[in-house]
């Protein structure tokens, strides 16, 4: 039993529900995000082996200079964000303030350039750089946004279910479309490096739109959740060391981190195995992305309402395990015609549904178990160091995907590559990301917060708000 002071100030209903015209609107920011993401995650390695001339070796390393640097930039800009003090909110003016550099420097990274090969390496390390900043700049607060519209944990799963519902649709214009586009380019007289540069133009132009919808249409709806003044922000390794102590945090983190190592290998494998085990075209692969696509919708909607009737760490286990068999097992499968590659695409896309509905939902859980232990509000702070491990995994896979092609013996310029490049191939778009999600599912079934236990903290929480006698019976799992 205990009594606190109040530890913050709260002015809006917490628990309140949010109208599903809010949850569209806020949920078009998750079409910007993917866009931006996904295009770099799926396409970043190709560009830069087969259009930019870099070895397979070095363009991984490009792909993890520029994490190493969001190392620095993303717990920086998750304090910066939670320090906000605009009347537009804490994180709605950083939303609006990177659309356009995002969508600028992404359009510079995927520009040929005719510079010898140490500037070559060396201009796409900085707007690789370039871009994962402004990239930071908008993903952390938007993500954090949707921990604060509301603490209810069913509600925030509505939200996330819709969300990733447009996620899956950015995944469409940041992979099928571009694909498409580029081959129409191509078949209307355009070099493949012009091709390529309107392809992002217009996906970028795209990315700008949905950001400036859902900035306008959250108007009014970030919850005003006050600290008490001794809750202090100005010591950044104290801050880190608190956050490091929360245990589900860290499964959270480490869940993150596995699993955009298998999606980054998945998605940027398909072209390679399109163009190369296949013999087919970009325009073919936009195929495959369309089947990533349909297939991720289709999970996104049932997965919802199955999350809130049988909890949603439960549920997370489940997509990560069945994803996992299914990416493991397509290693033996003969995935050799356009119509199976589709097919193994669209079924695979639970592991995708699963994480992006379900993993932001437990790390919102964390935003009021941090304030439980610690009387603070760092949403942004907790979201940065989620995002890192998402781009660090997502980093180490392209690293990993590199020196795997490189050791395979394969060769940009060849027509034709040898078997064992292929088989490198093919274990890239599907033994190795089933093992990486399988790991994810794994870290999950030692995650200690559940909905009984949150919903009880959660009452709790109240009451050390509004400084009266409140327990830690029932949950003390979850604040270890």
């Amino acid at each position: 039993m205990g009594k606190n002071n109040p530890i913050s100030t709260v002015n809006a209903d917490t628990n309140r529900k949010i109208p599903f015209k809010t949850k569209v609107g806020y949920s078009f920011g998750g079409t910007g995000d993917a866009i931006a993401y996904d295009f770099v995650g799926s396409f970043l390695l190709f560009f830069l082996t087969d259009l930019a001339g870099i070895k397979p070796a070095l363009a991984g390393t490009v792909i993890t200079l520029a994490v190493v640097w969001d190392a620095i930039t993303d717990p920086i800009i998750g304090m910066l964000s939670d320090r906000c003090k605009s009347k537009y909110g804490k994180k709605r003016p950083f939303m609006i303030g990177s659309a356009f550099p995002l969508a600028l420097t992404m359009i510079l990274l995927f520009h040929v350039v005719g510079l010898t090969a140490t500037m070559k390496f060396l201009y796409y390390v900085i707007l690789a750089m370039l871009f994962w900043t402004a990239y930071t700049a908008y993903n952390i607060p938007f993500f954090a946004l949707g921990g604060c519209l509301t603490s209810n944990t069913d509600e925030r799963t509505k939200i996330r279910a819709v969300a990733q519902v447009f996620n899956f649709i950015g995944v469409f214009f940041a992979s099928a479309f571009p694909a498409f586009l580029i081959g129409k380019f191509k078949e209307s007289g355009y070099t493949n490096e012009d091709a390529w540069q309107y392809a992002v133009i217009t996906i970028g132009i795209i990315a700008i739109v949905t950001i400036i919808i859902s900035w306008n249409t959250t108007r009014g709806y970030e919850l005003d959740i006050s600290e008490s003044t001794d809750s202090s922000h100005d010591n950044l390794l104290k801050e880190i060391k608190e956050v490091m102590s929360i245990k589900p945090y860290i499964h959270v983190l480490l869940s993150q981190l596995l699993f955009y190592a298998t999606y980054t290998i998945s998605s940027a494998s398909i072209l390679y195995f399109t163009e190369n085990n296949l013999g087919l075209t970009e325009k073919h692969a936009s195929l495959i992305y369309t089947g990533i696509t349909l297939g991720g919708i289709l999970v996104s909607a049932l997965l919802g309402p199955i999350a809130l009737k049988i909890d949603k760490r439960t549920a997370y286990i489940g997509c990560m395990f069945i994803a996992a068999a299914l990416m493991i097992g397509g290693k033996f499968a003969p995935i050799n015609s356009l119509p199976a590659a589709v097919f193994y695409a669209a079924i695979i896309n639970i592991g995708s549904a699963g994480h992006w509905t379900l993993s932001y939902t437990l790390l919102y859980d964390i935003f009021e178990i941090d304030e439980f232990r610690s009387g603070k509000r760092r949403e942004c702070f907790l979201m940065a160091y989620f995002s890192f491990c998402g781009k660090l995994g997502g980093a180490f896979a392209g690293f990993l995907t590199g020196w795997i092609l490189q050791f395979s013996g394969y060769d940009a310029s060849l027509t034709k590559q040898g078997p064992e490049a292929l088989r490198a191939i093919k274990s890239l778009f599907t033994f190795w990301p089933g093992l990486f999600c399988l790991a994810a599912g794994i870290t999950i079934v030692l995650y200690p917060v559940t909905k009984a236990r949150f919903d009880l903290m959660l009452k709790n929480l109240e009451l050390k708000r509004e400084g009266k006698n409140y327990t830690t019976e029932g949950f003390e799992e979850i604040l270890k």
